[in-house]
């Protein structure tokens, strides 16, 4: 699961982070790790860490230093905690059911002609530790594309994607055997939370094409669930800001009668 943009569009669109990526990523980061210093912090129950730069590799745009990254990442988790009550209480589940870890990679992602992956969850990074009381470690991995060119507020709703909405799905059991499509609806829902509460302008240029892109594709197989049998309730779908709480428990229906 990963948050993009595309390079001719220039927005941010989410998508399926494959094995294999995550099998490069984790090879790329141990190397990056052997040049230099990791800088590690726990931050609202959550722990965070910066991985350095690899000095054998030549970056294609310019990074921000270790603690500009750091202190980055901080802004972003505080704004949820702030800002983003809902939000919020789904990290604080995530920690009672396993340990929650952002971490900042200047290596990641591997240089492509293609869409550019922001963010990604990660549910096999990290082993839980040999006497952790649970089997679960949430880890959101971010890239130096977020984190040079975007504010906390994107950040934080990058977080909120992958750490939240993806890490919600790994927790219930979800991504067995949900489809990449109704991943990245509920996925966008939570973080259509995030842009609502952090203030952001709803009818930006890249707000209406993020929520026609969300709505009109990613959650286009549940708005025909609720067309059929909810239909009354469609006008949801017409509001501004989303209510996002009801249409998340419509989805839970939705996904409750899906084939496993």
């Amino acid at each position: 699961m990963s948050s993009k943009f595309s390079m001719s569009l220039g927005n941010l669109r989410s998508g399926i982070a494959t094995a294999i990526l995550a099998l490069l990523i984790s090879a790329f980061v141990v190397q990056a790790a052997d040049n230099g210093v990791t800088i590690d912090e726990y931050h609202h129950g959550i722990y965070l860490k910066v991985l350095p730069v690899d000095p054998a590799v030549k970056p294609d745009i310019s990074l921000l230093e270790s603690s500009e990254a750091m202190d980055k990442i901080k802004k972003a988790i505080d704004l949820i905690y702030e800002k983003s009550s809902f939000n919020a209480d789904a990290l604080n589940l995530l920690k009672s059911r396993g340990d929650v870890v952002v971490v900042y990679d200047p290596g990641f992602p591997e240089w492509s002609r293609g869409d550019i992956i922001l963010a990604a969850f990660l549910p096999n990074f990290y082993e839980p530790a040999a006497d952790a009381p649970w089997n679960n470690v949430f880890v959101a991995m971010l890239g130096r594309y977020i984190i040079k060119h975007s504010p906390a507020e994107i950040a934080a709703e990058g977080i909120v994607h992958e750490l939240v909405g993806h890490g919600i799905q790994h927790m219930y059991g979800r991504l067995t055997h949900m489809n990449s499509l109704n991943m990245e609806c509920e996925a966008s829902l939570y973080e259509m939370q995030a842009f609502q509460d952090l203030g952001v302008d709803l009818y930006n240029d890249y707000m209406v094409n993020f929520r026609r892109e969300f709505e009109d594709f990613h959650c286009d197989d549940f708005k025909r669930f609720m067309q059929k049998h909810k239909g009354s309730l469609m006008s949801l779908w017409d509001e501004s800001p989303l209510d996002v709480k009801v249409i998340l428990t419509i989805f839970d229906e939705y996904l409750g009668q899906l084939p496993n």
